[in-house]
């Protein structure tokens, strides 16, 4: 391509890039959970509904997805083996987000990170943690992936040009 900017658009995903994302997600996710856990076990259900379900059953199957150049035209996926990816989410979407998506995208996103917090407050070598795996994979997404991103309507997207 003889554009700079379109070619700073991902095609697809090194294994780098693919271990930066996971480890730092799931390091944070496992952390909120053994921080909410090891304080009072009742209030890790809702954290697990957000966590483990909220991420491959809303985002993934339902709203950033099925709109993913990545998953359908590169045949890559950042968060799971594209084998994977394509089984989970089913319909492939040319429509952008609602009103109610991008809500419900924002609430599991703001969710993910702050829930736990209440309870890692009393256990700073887990909040320590915690704070550092969802800096690095906030920042991550912010600064690096959402930039290079080919969902169009996400609303993480920092992408500097559409892609048509």
């Amino acid at each position: 391509m003889s554009n700079p900017v379109q070619c700073r658009l991902a095609n697809g995903f090194s294994v780098r890039e693919k271990l930066y994302a996971q480890i730092s997600f799931f390091v944070m996710g496992i952390i909120g959970m053994i921080g909410i856990a090891r304080e009072d076990w009742r209030w890790l259900v809702p954290y697990l509904i957000v966590f483990g379900y909220g991420v491959p059953g809303i985002v993934m199957r339902h709203l950033t997805c099925p709109r993913c150049p990545h998953l359908y035209v590169y045949g890559d996926c950042l968060q799971f083996p594209p084998t994977w990816a394509k089984w989970l989410v089913k319909h492939r979407k040319t429509t952008p987000f609602s009103e109610t998506e991008r809500r419900v995208f924002y609430l599991i996103f703001l969710l993910i990170p702050l829930y736990p917090l209440y309870w890692l407050r009393t256990q700073p070598a887990l909040l320590f943690v915690f704070v550092l795996a969802a800096g690095m994979w906030y920042l991550g997404q912010w600064l690096y992936f959402c930039k290079r991103c080919r969902v169009e309507t996400c609303p993480f997207n920092f992408a500097p040009v559409s892609i048509d």
